[in-house]
């Protein structure tokens, strides 16, 4: 069978990571079959497979364009591609062959605020329900995520299958205080620190984890809070709050942080706060868990099912239950370890050689082929 995986967003840094760590285990679990493995110009590298069987192209189409609905096809059709693997929403509305999309989520239908246009909401609605409707199979991370694919879509449920992703196996303990001292004084923290990662997004509710932190330093508690990652134009609005709040002197806004910096700046947290208000699955809760850091999480959306019995849950919306909830995981060493502990289990449920075995059978149920006979490795 020839395979075709869509990586034209390989480099955006969230569904970017999921691209590459699927793409590498579907390879790596089935190498009878043949792959084409479609990439953006710069991003040749981005991706490692070890097999003569494939093959990357590396293809300036635009996203989110006609010239994709046309040119996609096109490619497809001269590969003699079987089955062609989306893993964004995005398919070509002309399928020359068996399609599998995965939905990660149907964020910007469910939380409106995330999508400031309504052109652009239009849009989504439009091309992922196309999507939804047309795919030979259609892969999500969670199966709350599935309940919302039906709910918003419209979407027939026998056609949906929940497939866990894998946590990155760079995500582990660094132990190295050379290392840690390094990244600390590159992001400029210089204390205990709770930590959260992640865009900014009204759903991400960075507000109230400030809200939540003001309480936490209100009840005598001595650290900082460290927010990484591209917060664009709301850092000026987050940082004002700080202001007012009094506790702008305790909050480190690190900005973007280079994947080989994220292990060492989970690994020395104290704690890590996720204080989100929707998620299609919460990879950055695994990646600290894997690090060894303690969790504190919202119960909103699919949280509960992903973080399972093995993080700290409190209600994100209310800053004194977060805030306690953060006093007691930095606080307490018995439940620090037992949190630590049931953490390392947990992240044991999200392989990606599972991953990867569960999307093969998919390809083969879109083709029409025995699924028993879609792994090799």
């Amino acid at each position: 069978m020839r395979i075709a995986f869509d990586l034209r967003r390989i480099k955006n840094p969230g569904i970017g990571r999921y691209m590459k760590c699927l793409a590498e285990a579907v390879v790596e679990q089935a190498p009878q079959h043949e792959y084409l493995l479609i990439l953006p110009p710069d991003a040749a590298q981005a991706v490692t497979v070890e097999s003569d069987r494939a093959e990357k192209l590396l293809s300036s189409i635009p996203y989110y364009s006609v010239r994709e609905q046309v040119a996609l096809p096109l490619i497809l059709r001269r590969q003699r591609i079987d089955v062609l693997h989306s893993p964004h929403f995005n398919l070509p509305l002309i399928r020359p062959c068996s399609t599998v999309v995965t939905i990660h989520d149907v964020i910007y239908l469910a939380c409106k605020g995330d999508m400031r246009t309504v052109l652009g909401r239009l849009y989504y609605h439009g091309m992922m329900a196309a999507s939804a409707r047309l795919a030979d199979r259609i892969l999500t991370d969670s199966e709350y995520s599935k309940s919302d694919i039906v709910r918003y879509l419209n979407a027939d449920p026998t056609k949906i299958e929940v497939i866990y992703p894998g946590v990155d196996p760079r995500f582990q303990p660094v132990q190295d205080e050379a290392a840690i001292a390094s990244v600390l004084s590159k992001y400029r923290v210089d204390e205990n620190y709770i930590l959260y990662t992640g865009i900014y997004k009204p759903r991400k509710n960075h507000a109230g984890l400030l809200r939540a932190f003001h309480e936490f330093l209100r009840s005598g508690y001595k650290a900082k809070l460290v927010i990484a990652g591209p917060i664009g134009d709301g850092e000026k609005h987050l940082q004002e709050m700080a202001v007012q709040l009094g506790i702008a002197e305790r909050v480190v806004f690190a900005g973007f942080v280079a994947d080989s910096d994220l292990p060492a700046l989970y690994s020395a947290a104290r704690v890590y706060a996720c204080p989100s208000l929707y998620e299609g699955f919460g990879f950055t809760v695994l990646e600290a868990m894997a690090c060894g850091v303690p969790v504190v999480c919202s119960r909103a959306t699919s949280l509960p099912e992903v973080a399972g019995d093995a993080a700290l849950y409190a209600d994100a919306q209310h800053p004194r239950e977060f805030a306690d909830a953060l006093g007691r995981a930095f606080s307490s060493i018995e439940l620090r370890e037992k949190l630590t502990s049931k953490g390392r289990h947990n992240c044991t449920r999200f392989r990606w050689d599972r991953a990867a075995r569960n999307a093969l059978a998919a390809y083969h149920h879109a083709a029409g082929l025995p699924t028993e006979k879609a792994v090799c490795a």
